[in-house]
C-alpha cells in the first residue's frame, strides 16, 4: 500500500539528491561524499531509486517541448509550466537542489524583467490544503498535478527552461486568488484532506518552501546588488545624523557597538523590554525583535522594533538556516526591502545572508553560508520606502 510516508521519501530524493550527472563529477566529489554522510537514500541500497527523477523528467516532457535549446523571452507566457533551467541546480546545506517545475501566474517584466511563480508537485498524495489539484481538462502536457498556490515567489525570465506545458486562464486566476485567499477553493477543484498530528505532508511543506527559496532567492540577490546600497544611502547622511533620529523618535534604544555604518546602526540596535509589544500567539516560542524603518520622501517617518516568530532553525557544520512569520508585519514588501546578518558583539561584524519573504503567510525564510557561533545572533532589518506601517 502506497503511503503518505513514501511519496513524502520519494519526494525527498526527487528534490534534494544530486542526479547521475552530479554524482558522477569529480568537481562535486567533497560535496557528493558529505551529502552521503547525512543522506540515508544515497548511502543504502535505496540509491539505485533516485534514478527515478530522470525517468520522472522526460516523462515531464511531452506536449511542449522546445526544438531550440534556447528559451526566448518572446516565448514566455502566463499560464505555462516550465522547468527551471538545469544549470541553476545548486548545493546547499549538503543537498543539491533539483529544479522545480512552475507555473507562470504573472508577468512583471515591466519592474525588471521578472515573473512571478507557483511551484508545483506532481504526486496529488502530498496535496494538502492550500494546494490546487488540477483536472485534465484544465491543463495540458501532464496527467496529474498540484499547484502550491502559497508557495509563490519571484524569478528572472532567464531562468526558466523548456515550456513542459500549460493551464488555462481561469486556473492562473485562481491561483492569484488562493495566494491571497487561503481559504477559497473553486467549486470544480478537489479538497485535500484536512493535516493531521505528524502530517507527512507538513515535512513537504517545509521541503518545498526550501526548494522555492534555493531559487528565488537568486533572483532576489541580483536585486539586492543593484538596490540594498541605495536603501540605506536613503535614509540618513551619516551615522551620527540617524542615531540622532532614531532617539528622538524612542529614546531608550541602544547599540551592540558603537555604530560606524549606516547598516551597523539599524542591524545592532536594542529595544527596551517596554517598547516590545509581543503576538499573543508567540507563547513559548523564540523570536527576534527587527528593526523596522519607513521611508516618506526620504525621511524616515516611523522606527519601532517589529516582532518574528521563529518556526525552524537548521544549523550544520558550514551553514545556518532559520524560518518563521511576522505577523505585525501588514504592509506589502518586496525581499529585497529585508536585510538579515548573523551578528557578532565581540568581533563587532555582521554577516550578510539570503532572504525569502511571502507577503501572503507572512512567512520568511534566511539563509547564511556560515554556521551561527554560541554568542552569535541573527539581526534582521526591514526598510519600507514605499508605505506607511500600520
Amino acid at each position: 500500500m502506497y503511503t503518505r510516508k513514501q511519496a513524502l521519501a520519494h519526494a525527498k530524493q526527487l528534490r534534494t539528491c544530486p542526479p547521475p550527472i552530479i554524482q558522477g563529477n569529480i568537481k562535486h566529489s567533497k560535496e557528493n561524499k558529505r551529502h552521503i554522510d547525512i543522506c540515508p537514500f544515497c548511502s543504502t541500497d535505496l540509491k539505485n531509486e533516485v534514478t527515478a527523477w530522470l525517468t520522472l523528467s522526460e516523462n515531464f516532457k511531452k506536449t511542449f517541448k522546445k526544438s531550440d535549446s534556447e528559451t526566448h523571452y518572446s516565448d514566455i507566457n502566463v499560464g505555462q509550466i516550465r522547468i527551471i533551467k538545469e544549470a541553476l541546480g545548486c548545493w546547499r546545506d549538503d543537498y543539491y537542489y533539483n529544479v522545480p517545475i512552475v507555473v507562470i501566474i504573472d508577468d512583471q517584466s515591466d519592474i525588471d524583467d521578472e515573473i512571478l511563480v507557483a511551484q508545483t508537485w506532481h504526486d496529488i498524495y502530498l496535496a494538502s490544503p492550500g494546494d490546487l489539484v488540477l483536472p485534465e481538462n484544465l491543463m495540458e502536457g501532464f496527467d496529474g498535478l498540484f499547484i502550491e498556490t502559497w508557495n509563490v515567489y519571484t524569478l528572472k525570465k532567464k531562468y526558466l527552461g523548456d515550456c513542459l506545458g500549460e493551464v488555462s486562464k481561469e486556473v492562473v486566476g485562481h491561483v492569484l486568488t488562493m495566494n491571497k485567499q487561503p481559504d477559497f477553493l473553486p467549486a470544480w477543484a478537489q479538497q485535500p484532506m484536512p493535516l493531521i498530528k505528524d502530517d507527512p505532508r507538513e515535512y513537504f511543506h517545509q521541503l518545498e518552501i526550501e526548494t522555492g527559496f534555493t531559487f528565488s532567492v537568486q533572483a532576489v540577490n541580483e536585486l539586492m546588488e543593484h538596490d540594498a546600497r541605495s536603501l540605506y544611502d536613503d535614509i540618513a547622511d551619516s551615522v551620527d545624523i540617524l542615531i540622532d533620529i532614531i532617539k528622538k523618535k524612542i529614546h531608550s534604544v541602544e547599540w551592540a557597538w558603537k555604530p560606524n555604518t549606516i547598516e551597523e546602526c539599524l542591524s545592532t540596535i536594542r529595544f527596551a523590554p517596554e517598547t516590545i509589544i509581543l503576538s499573543a500567539a508567540s507563547g513559548d516560542q523564540k523570536e527576534i525583535i527587527a528593526t523596522y524603518v519607513s521611508l516618506k520622501n526620504g525621511t524616515v517617518e516611523t522606527f519601532e522594533p517589529i516582532e518574528c516568530i521563529i518556526h525552524y532553525e537548521k544549523p550544520t557544520t558550514d551553514s545556518y538556516t532559520i524560518s518563521g512569520e511576522i505577523p505585525g508585519l501588514s504592509v506589502n514588501l518586496a525581499a529585497e526591502s529585508f536585510q538579515c546578518y548573523i551578528e557578532n558583539k565581540e568581533q563587532k561584524s555582521l554577516f550578510l545572508g539570503d532572504w525569502s519573504w511571502d507577503n501572503k503567510g507572512k512567512n520568511f525564510l534566511a539563509h547564511f553560508n556560515k554556521p551561527i557561533g554560541k554568542h552569535e545572533r541573527v539581526s534582521i532589518c526591514i526598510i519600507n520606502s514605499e508605505r506607511k506601517f500600520s
